[in-house]
């Protein structure tokens, strides 16, 4: 059986379970780029073997937890379908992580307020900037932004976008951290039939973890709930593409809107340039045919006789003389 491990299910399966934490620890670690930054874990909603997933139209599913020797927490997120301002929930998470240490019957002790850590699996790509075209990793820290120094070095959000780390990868980026290794086992299609490949060989827990779904294709009830998300992330897929089809069609018509406006406005000053250069021209020629009558007045030539040199009729020659 061919598996996506960020299908919520399987991926709650595995990293979700206190029985068997050693597969998220070594993520975790692996995030934090800190071997032994957590060694002992308990998860605060662990996997369910009887309810594996509750809610079949969840489009996100958490694994929340803390270190239990230095008390860290973190939240651990799996986000496959892109359903926008996802960096904003990543916030609106993190803060009620932080927030909830503390009872809110009791008085607040904030020294007992630990480290938060808000982790992020994406499989689409929400960082899409130029610049960042080939950051598949970002870690967000509340720094100041003059000397870079932490304001209480609490507040941590990772993010890892799959699809981008995998364009790296076929630039031909190696795996020589255990991030990079356990980005490409997750963003990688698993066939437990088949060998582990070979880059991930040296990682004990990816091996671990790639010979555990022997035991999760055999089971049915899991295999079904499987089947279930994986359909409801085909309608989702299918409501974003529909949804991103209605935006762009709007956004085309409104652009057609503005280059319609834009190119009336343009013929608009068009014509009133027209006009103003044919108003300027004719100022131009009426002072000229005034200097001219002028000239030849004061010359001594009747308005008759201007009117046959210029070519005028004698009323003009009249009015333009004033």
């Amino acid at each position: 059986m061919k598996i996506k491990l960020y299908n919520d299910v399987v991926f709650k399966w595995i990293f979700g379970r206190q029985e068997y934490t050693s597969a998220l620890i070594s993520l975790l670690n692996a995030v934090l780029g800190e071997p032994d930054k957590f060694c002992e874990v308990q998860i605060v909603n662990p996997f369910d073997m009887n309810q594996p997933f509750r809610d079949e139209k969840q489009g996100i599913l958490d694994i929340r937890g803390k270190e239990r020797i230095s008390g860290e927490w973190f939240d651990l997120e799996v986000q496959v379908v892109d359903r926008g301002y996802y960096p904003e929930r990543g916030k609106y998470y993190l803060s009620g992580l932080y927030r909830n240490q503390l009872e809110k019957s009791s008085l607040p002790n904030y020294n007992q307020l630990r480290p938060c850590h808000g982790i992020h699996i994406l499989v689409d790509t929400i960082f899409k900037e130029a610049i960042d075209a080939h950051w598949w990793y970002n870690h967000y820290a509340m720094r100041n932004i003059r000397s870079g120094a932490a304001l209480v070095d609490h507040w941590h959000l990772h993010y890892i976008e799959l699809k981008k780390f995998m364009r790296c990868v076929a630039d031909g980026q190696k795996l020589s951290t255990a991030l990079e290794q356990w980005s490409y086992y997750l963003g990688t299609i698993q066939d437990n039939s088949r060998p582990l490949d070979k880059k991930l060989q040296d990682n004990a827990s990816i091996k671990e973890v790639h010979a555990m779904l022997s035991t999760f294709t055999r089971d049915e009830h899991l295999r079904e709930k499987y089947r279930l998300h994986e359909e409801f992330l085909r309608v989702q897929r299918t409501d974003k593409a529909q949804f991103d089809k209605a935006q762009a069609e709007r956004m085309a018509a409104l652009a057609g809107q503005r280059k319609e406006r834009k190119q009336k406005e343009a013929a608009l000053k068009a014509l009133a340039a027209e006009r103003a250069e044919k108003e300027a021209e004719r100022v131009e020629k009426e002072a000229l045919k005034r200097k001219s009558i002028r000239f030849m007045r004061a010359k001594g030539s009747s308005d008759e006789e201007i009117a046959q040199a210029l070519n005028l009729d004698l009323d003009d020659v009249v009015r333009v003389a004033g």
